[in-house]
């Protein structure tokens, strides 16, 4: 969807202005739970859920010198609430047009950026979630410069303690005005795409039987293996005719 509060150019999954957006930081290894909670709270547009209830949620399987939690538990946690969702992979498919897909329907998505573990080429797990919000169309700048991008939600942006949905509104036109942009953080296409290294996303749907009906029309039945739940995550192809 494209929001108008927006600029033309920009496709976002809430409407703005974002100065409304309830959004806090984070303490130390603690996105997971607060990009579900950023997530569900706009779903919402009111502030319902506590990022320590997620935490709490998960018990011993968060350990804050460890890294946090497993990422796969987002999708779990998601599911208890009766929203659909899965902890999938698209590197093995065209994962923007997925996304940009997911965010054109007015999906949220958990996305994990960096790597927290690789052997050889196989990268396992991302490091930090954050929630993508929205992407835009190309565009050029009062400078003459071109820019794609997309927009995420980064609960320790742009460092540990601060998530201010003012801090990527910036003039673009050149005409003084600053221009209000979706989320708190924005990332050229080829950032975004050499941070989400392992490709891991878990999207938010309403309901189970919505997610299920999305999934089946864009990839087909798939039979997961314990590793892809847990580990990979669900190898998504998409459809040849999709």
């Amino acid at each position: 969807m494209t929001d108008q509060s927006f600029p033309s150019y920009v496709h976002a999954v809430f409407e703005g202005p974002t100065s409304l957006w309830p959004l806090a930081a984070q303490s130390k290894n603690e996105c997971s739970f607060y990009a579900l909670a950023h997530a569900l709270n706009l779903l919402q547009r009111n502030t319902v859920y506590d990022p320590h209830l997620f935490r709490r949620t998960v018990g011993l399987l968060f350990q804050r010198e460890w890294g946090g939690t497993l990422p796969p538990l987002k999708a779990w946690q998601l599911r208890s609430l009766g929203y659909g969702s899965h902890y999938g992979n698209l590197s093995k498919t065209d994962s923007e047009r997925v996304l940009k897909g997911l965010i054109d329907l007015g999906i949220p998505v958990i996305v994990d950026i960096h790597s927290a573990a690789q052997w050889g080429r196989l990268r396992v797990y991302g490091r930090h979630a954050v929630v993508l919000v929205g992407y835009s169309d190309s565009f050029v700048d009062s400078t003459g410069a071109t820019h794609e991008e997309y927009y995420l939600i980064d609960s320790e942006w742009p460092r540990l303690g601060r998530c201010d949905a003012a801090d990527n509104n910036i003039d673009r036109n050149g005409d003084g005005q600053i221009v209000d942009y979706p989320g708190n953080r924005t990332l050229s296409r080829a950032a975004f795409l050499a941070l989400h290294t392992t490709r891991t996303y878990t999207p938010i749907f309403p309901t189970a039987f919505a997610h299920a009906r999305w999934y089946n029309d864009w990839f087909g039945w798939h039979r997961t293996s314990f590793y892809e739940r847990w580990v990979s995550g669900t190898r998504d192809c998409l459809k040849t005719n999709n």
